[in-house]
């Protein structure tokens, strides 16, 4: 490290990055001396580590900036479900990996599977794995889809966040291929999956439809509550609306934005319709099986919210 990174590293070592939110000084030595990093730098999160990179076209670069991880509701509810029970957790599109480390940590006979399309990223979640000297999460460097061992190209672009197989709306960096999974394949190598509480949470760029659709099976079994970000790309696939009606009536599921409010699909195509040219996505939902416990927990806490 240069003498700049070493003294940022110093002034945050030992703190959890949370602290220094709204903190006036960390945000002025941080402007001050961002451009002089010249290396990745260890960030106390919660009661893990991660690698924030120097880098503002990498997603972990925003642990520096914003001294905090954007999606609270989403981590709540992990944490309140871990509470009550030991949660198995498909982390698609898990980048560098802050969501499954997250649940790794709330309890340490969690388990995760880590599905990342990407190489590059994939690696980067191995070294907050190994930072973590974490046993619970497991890496696979795959495509969610509809099929098993299709060979299809993934477009990469700069910003870690924006590289998916369903589109190119972005500077291509560069193309490679890469084989798809289905999550009932992966379901189908997993022992003991009924001692866990079931949670898949999917951001894969577009193609979350078709990773729905390729774990149908392990949907039915296992009921898992599913974190989705619904954005335009989903919507631009043909048939992608059938889709979703057909799933939410088939599989008994509702839909439950991140303040618990309970919504339909109509509802979630007008706030698309509303985003303008600059933006993509209306952000997390959840999908939740009518008439299960998890159902009824999102109901109680949307009542409990209501009375606040």
């Amino acid at each position: 490290m240069t003498y700049f990174t070493n003294l940022f590293q110093k002034y945050i070592r030992g703190k959890d990055i949370r602290v220094f939110k709204n903190k006036l000084t960390y945000f002025v030595l941080f402007r001050l001396i961002r451009k002089f990093l010249d290396d990745d730098l260890i960030v106390d999160i919660y009661n893990f580590k991660i690698l924030a990179s120097k880098q503002k076209n990498k997603t972990s670069h925003a642990l520096l900036r914003k001294c905090d991880f954007d999606d609270q509701s989403e981590l709540r509810i992990l944490t309140k479900l871990a509470n009550e029970d030991k949660i198995f957790f498909y982390d698609c599109g898990s980048n560098y990996g802050f969501y499954s480390l997250f649940v790794a940590n709330l309890n340490l006979s969690n388990k995760v599977i880590a599905i990342e399309a990407s190489s590059k990223t994939s690696q980067a979640l191995q070294k907050n794995i190994e930072l973590n000297s974490q046993k619970n999460i497991k890496i696979l460097n795959y495509a969610l889809s509809d099929t098993d061992n299709e060979k299809i190209v993934f477009n990469e672009s700069n910003n870690d966040w924006e590289s998916s197989i369903n589109h190119k709306k972005f500077e291509i960096k560069n193309q490679t291929e890469i084989f798809t999974k289905k999550i009932d394949t992966i379901t189908d190598e997993i022992n003991n999956l009924d001692e866990y509480k079931l949670i898949i949470k999917l951001d894969i760029e577009g193609n979350e439809f078709k990773a729905l659709a390729g774990g149908l099976k392990t949907i039915e079994k296992y009921s898992p509550i599913i974190i989705i970000e619904f954005s335009k790309f989903i919507f631009n696939e043909k048939n992608s609306k059938i889709f979703l009606n057909k799933f939410l009536q088939n599989y008994n599921y509702k839909i439950f934005s991140t303040n618990y409010s309970k919504m339909d699909e109509n509802e979630i195509y007008d706030l698309l319709d509303q985003l303008d040219k600059k933006h993509d996505t209306i952000g997390n939902y959840f999908l939740v099986k009518e008439n299960s416990t998890n159902y009824d927990y999102f109901l109680n806490e949307r009542s409990s919210k209501k009375k606040m």
